[in-house]
């Protein structure tokens, strides 16, 4: 069980990481950043470790091409193996708060496009004053927010310990 020692290892990690954000009240803005971004990556990491413990589980062969809950279906399905586990965690993905924890980790490992690679509408009033669209905000980090998630996170590996213990 490589994997599921990976798995808690990242979240022990990230639950220093999240204990020291939350102790540091006049560290600055370019610190606090840096204590959330390592938490977001390392529950990432805990997630990806998480799916390749499902798949080391159910004997998968490829296991490090497991890089996301698509490849994990995809690798069940050429065994011919039902895993409620990915099932679960699909679930989540597409509706849930998994889907907006990778989004959020997804917003901060891509770079920002150029203001300068956008066209202009030809409609829009070019005036001096910048309009900003709501719609691609990054998201705002927070300890709290990332400790939501590390729990969530840390309650399924949980139960889909106990749930792969029975097979």
């Amino acid at each position: 069980m490589t994997f599921r020692r990976r798995v808690n290892q990242h979240l022990f990690s990230a639950q220093l990481i999240l204990s020291e954000l939350e102790h540091q009240v006049d560290a600055s803005d370019a610190l606090q950043c840096a204590f959330q971004h390592s938490a977001l990556s390392l529950l990432n990491s805990a997630y990806l470790c998480q799916l390749r413990a499902i798949a080391e589980n159910y004997r998968c062969s490829d296991i490090p091409a497991v890089n996301g809950v698509k490849t994990l279906q995809a690798a069940l399905t050429t065994l011919d193996i039902p895993a409620p586990e990915a099932r679960e965690i699909e679930v989540l993905v597409n509706e849930g708060w998994i889907g907006e924890f990778l989004q959020a980790h997804r917003q901060l490992c891509l770079p920002e496009p150029s203001p300068y690679s956008i066209d202009p509408l030809p409609d829009v009033s070019q005036s001096d004053i910048a309009l900003r669209d709501e719609r691609v905000e990054k998201p705002v980090l927070n300890a709290t927010q990332l400790r939501q998630w590390m729990l969530a996170l840390e309650e399924l590996v949980q139960r889909q310990a106990e749930m792969m213990a029975e097979y």
